[in-house]
């Protein structure tokens, strides 16, 4: 193994393990969240509805990265343009059900981390664009504030409830690149069979 495959490999494994503990946290963050503040069984139903597709998406990622590649890209622009719409728009009351678009978000990193490790480049990109959307977003969200002349500063919006997800984005997604920069990792959504050529 050269020396950049041994780099790309350790760079894969830490963005992996970064996201991994994060989403760990994370996780047990959200479900004391809604263990603390809804009912037992409405609080059952909300985490499973966050662990259960990050745990599906996190095995098709490992078991079918080429073949999810596509789905991974479709998933990741639509949870960007409903981070910015929502943060515009306010389509959810996060003061009645919680930070729902940032839990989504937070799922979706946890599984592209996985994609990350067959599939560094795309995985970086996709990361690095979520990431972009959701610090649009929560800025988006204290516009008003900002326009004034008030508002909180940029460190504490990154340690808002929608915000906290932000740096770990960025850092993981900018590993799985420079990872995939150094095997020259395609960035193509599907591998395409080599070509058959023709018997002479």
């Amino acid at each position: 193994m050269s020396a950049m495959a041994a780099t790309a490999r350790i760079l894969r494994y830490t963005a992996f393990t970064l996201m991994a503990l994060f989403g760990l946290l994370g996780g047990l963050f959200a479900a004391g969240y809604a263990f603390e503040d809804l009912s037992t069984w409405v609080a059952v139903g909300s985490t499973l509805a966050v662990a259960v597709p990050t745990i599906v998406l996190s095995v098709l990622a490992f078991r079918l990265p080429d073949a999810t590649a596509p789905w991974f890209v479709a998933l990741t622009g639509l949870v960007a343009v409903g981070t910015l719409l929502d943060a515009g728009f306010q389509l959810v009351d996060r003061d009645a059900v919680g930070p729902v678009v940032a839990i989504g978000v937070f799922a979706l990193a946890v599984s592209l981390a996985v994609l990350g490790l067959h599939r560094s480049a795309l995985a970086g990109v996709l990361l690095l664009l979520l990431g972009a959307a959701q610090l649009g977003g929560v800025v988006l969200g204290f516009s008003g504030e900002l326009a004034e002349g008030g508002g909180p500063s940029l460190g504490a919006v990154l340690t808002t409830s929608s915000g906290v997800v932000v740096v770990p984005l960025l850092v993981v997604g900018l590993l799985f690149v420079v990872a995939g920069a150094l095997t020259h990792d395609s960035l193509r959504v599907r591998h395409l069979p080599p070509t058959a050529h023709p018997a002479h």
